[in-house]
């Protein structure tokens, strides 16, 4: 069968929580509310390709806890879901070591003050230092204690206390999606230690692999060993990378970027450790296909370097579960990529738009993601049975589950993402491009002109093609289906990200 309808959930490393810090008591920066902004949009965008497709979102309980991203968006969608939907669940949780929602949050929040292994929460900063923002460490420590207590805290405010009560009401009752017995039982020190080993299986690998891999895999191996992942306490916490404070254990006092010698090498190693880390997590779940992708921005030579990092963290990883070579996608190194990013958004590159405007076009975007959500939530709730009819879209993924070659199964998806598209309405499009893409996007309009948010993926299990041989950073598509560039002439590039859809325990060429 082309389509396992066993694989209906899909994880999304958009939502990892150091992305997206809780902004604090003084609000964001121009930079970091632009970056805020396209990250929210990354966010909508990939939700709305995974609803496309017929899945849920699995979401990791750290995240469910911890993700400012996760929890703005969640909460958005929720709200339309009650509109249209009330029945449809797109989030399921995903447990490890807990049995439900409140005993991980208990067990993030016992961790708030252990000095061995500390929990520095994206979400609550003041657990990490209540004296920076005003607060008695002994109330918050009580008020930690217990989830009530810290829902109903002064300090945490009625935004991030509402989002959390929410969730917590969404997966009460829900099925869990339980971890699974690693391919790798390796934690993230392990991997980070088998990463800088002489000889190497990812080493002598890399060695094989074009000049711009060798080059981020030698700077990779020589920042880490400055880091020292066999030092106590280096990498309990990768949030740690992210704070300007003294490294564990190092005797001059110095930074993370101190000590690798530069933001850019420091930047390439959280983004090598943060896929490491969610190929964790995703292994973990087991049954999910993982969307892995770079931090958002807006050079191509860093997103490119990036990618090729988190390339290398992927390949170290499989290596780990499996005990074989596997060469990261090249086309990444060759600027291929940059046609056709995993995530962008385009703005009208003929207007001259103040901050304002841009502003305004992009909150026109996250207007039209969410009507769009709740529009395919409706088309998702008519499953059929029980003398209720079976909407379109599902009858769209039952033909293609039921397809029995790659030809049929790509006409059964052709003709499903028209019936996404008409879903969408004038919101946006969705079809096919090329022979393994699948791409949605979403149009706002404003005072500035048009502007765009568009994901592309190409996405392993629809049409049985080996999942490590093909990622989002594939060679260049033909042009069918969804004509993006076409379309796209007279915008400019914001901002993108680049990546790959990867089935942890998948295929191993």
């Amino acid at each position: 069968m082309a389509f396992s309808s066993g694989q209906d959930l899909q994880y999304l490393e958009s939502l990892d929580s150091v992305r997206m810090p809780w902004p604090g008591p003084t609000g964001l920066s121009d930079s970091e509310r632009q970056r805020r902004d396209d990250l929210e949009l990354q966010i909508f965008v990939e939700v709305l390709m995974t609803l496309a497709l017929g899945r849920d979102v699995v979401v990791p309980q750290s995240y469910a806890f911890d993700s400012t991203g996760f929890l703005t968006l969640a909460r958005t969608v929720l709200q339309a879901r009650n509109r249209a939907a009330i029945d449809e669940h797109p989030f399921r949780l995903h447990l490890f070591s807990a049995d439900s929602f409140e005993d991980a949050a208990a067990s993030m929040l016992g961790r708030a003050f252990d000095k061995n292994r500390p929990f520095f929460s994206s979400l609550l900063p003041e657990l990490h230092k209540p004296e920076q923002f005003g607060l008695d460490p002994r109330d918050v420590r009580w008020q930690s204690e217990n989830l009530d207590r810290l829902l109903n805290s002064d300090w945490i405010g009625v935004d991030r206390a509402q989002a959390l009560n929410d969730i917590r009401a969404e997966f009460r009752g829900l099925p869990r999606v339980r971890a699974k017995s690693p391919a790798a039982p390796l934690g993230l020190g392990e991997l980070l230690a088998s990463t800088i080993e002489e000889g190497s299986l990812m080493g002598r690998t890399a060695q094989s692999l074009p000049e711009p891999f060798r080059e981020v895999h030698a700077d990779l191996v020589t920042a880490i060993r400055r880091l020292d992942p066999t030092r106590s306490r280096a990498f309990n916490e990768r949030s740690r990378l992210r704070i300007a404070e003294p490294w564990p254990n190092d005797s001059d006092r110095r930074t993370p970027e101190e000590i690798v010698g530069s933001k850019d090498t420091l930047d390439l190693v959280i983004e090598f450790v943060d896929t490491l880390y969610n190929a964790i997590v995703a292994d973990s779940i087991g049954i999910a296909p993982a969307t892995f992708s770079t931090d958002v921005a807006l050079g191509d030579r860093i997103l490119i370097s990036r990618a090729i990092a988190q390339e290398l963290a992927i390949g170290q990883y499989r290596s780990g579960a499996h005990q074989a070579a596997w060469l990261p996608n090249e086309g990444v190194s060759t600027g291929e990529s940059e046609e056709h990013p995993l995530f962008e958004v385009r703005l009208n590159s003929q207007a001259v738009a103040t901050e304002s405007h841009i502003r305004d076009q992009l909150s026109n975007l996250r207007d039209s993601a969410v009507d769009a959500i709740a529009a395919l939530l409706d088309a998702r709730a008519q499953r059929g049975g029980q003398g209720r009819a079976r909407s379109p879209f599902w009858k769209g993924l039952d033909k293609l589950a039921a397809a029995e070659d790659a030809t049929a199964a790509r006409n059964a998806l052709d003709d499903h993402l028209s019936c996404v598209a008409s879903i969408l309405g004038g919101r946006g499009d969705a079809g096919l491009v090329g022979k393994f893409g699948v791409q949605v996007f979403l149009t706002g309009s404003g005072a500035a002109g048009p502007a765009i948010a568009a994901a592309l993926w190409q996405v392993p299990g629809i049409l049985e093609f080996p999942a490590t041989a093909i990622g989002a950073v594939a060679p260049a598509v033909a042009k069918k289906g969804v004509q993006s560039i076409r379309r796209w002439q007279g915008t400019r590039r914001r901002a993108h990200a680049l990546g790959r859809i990867v089935d942890v325990r998948g295929y191993q060429p």
